[in-house]
């Protein structure tokens, strides 16, 4: 029970990351300019981007009750230490998670806030994989050969990949997307000569080193996550492309978050099959015993 509740809590915040991105891609962020009403009413008035923004707030009313609930279950039914902790840092991630929401809301959008959204949310989206995996184990299996190369390029990609995104979200609220408005070149030239311009470049030439990673990832664990992490990111450097070529149309900005999203998700999956999260998985005996009562319920 508890382990397919949590699937369900990272379903629905994956759903409210992407309908963020739709509100920020469609210029809806202020849509509702007060919090937590809309135009000062529960019900709001009946206009498409208020409605976006109006979806991405009701989707996380129904994430965060699916994160309390997995808490509590998690906390009943399983005594494994790294899932115990988990169970209290999700709470905490959501509280923060709410108020950098409202804050970004009443302060009309400020950049680095925005961005920091962005990042807790990613970091709810992994804590929530970590424990869905870890309830429904019944106990680790013995290490495969390369488990340790491949556990070192995982928690690199990581590191990696977070900062990535953390890049995007800032080129994305910054509005910066266009900061370097052609490619290869960055205004025509090799580097780029301002801030904005700088971190769209950085973030781009990021995304295609992280593609060389994510194969020599895929080489290194031979499965079907380590692969589809590596065609995730080959994706992701397309669209991410498109995005500049074709002026930032808002469907090209929704893939390319949403893809960057899903690859997040897979790597921390293949994470935690590396083993890089230990204590994160359920004893067999008390995996056991949950699979019991939740039959017996």
């Amino acid at each position: 029970m508890a382990a397919r509740l949590a699937w369900a809590a990272v379903v629905a915040v994956f759903i409210l990351m992407t309908l963020g991105n739709v509100v920020s891609a469609t210029g809806s962020g202020l849509a509702c300019p007060d919090w937590p009403l809309c135009h000062g009413s529960l019900i709001p008035p009946l206009r498409p981007d208020v409605l976006i923004e109006y979806s991405h707030r009701l989707a996380a009313l129904a994430a965060t009750l699916l994160i309390v609930s997995v808490t509590v279950l998690t906390l009943r039914r399983t005594r494994a230490p790294g899932l115990r902790r988990l169970a209290w840092l999700l709470p905490a991630l959501l509280a923060v998670q709410i108020g950098l929401g409202g804050i970004t809301v009443l302060l009309k959008l400020p950049h680095l806030i925005s961005t920091a959204h962005l990042v807790n949310a990613l970091l709810i989206l992994a804590g929530l994989i970590v424990l869905a995996r870890g309830l429904r184990s019944s106990g680790a299996g013995g290490p495969r050969a390369g488990a340790g190369r491949l556990r070192r390029l995982a928690r690199v990609g990581l590191i990696a990949l977070l900062l990535q995104l953390a890049l995007g979200g800032y080129v994305r609220h910054s509005g910066a997307g266009l900061a370097c408005p052609d490619f290869p070149l960055c205004s025509g030239d090799l580097l780029p000569g301002q801030w904005l311009a700088g971190v769209h470049w950085v973030h781009r030439w990021l995304g295609v080193l992280l593609f060389g990673l994510f194969v020599h990832l895929a080489v290194a664990g031979r499965t079907i996550a380590t692969r589809l992490v590596a065609e995730l990111a080959g994706l992701q450097v397309v669209l991410g492309i498109a995005a500049v070529l074709l002026q930032l149309i808002p469907v090209v900005r929704a893939a390319h978050a949403a893809v960057g999203y899903s690859l997040w998700a897979v790597l921390v999956w293949v994470s935690v099959e590396a083993g890089c999260w230990p204590g994160s998985v359920a004893s067999p005996t008390r995996a056991g015993a949950e699979r019991e009562t939740a039959h017996a319920a």
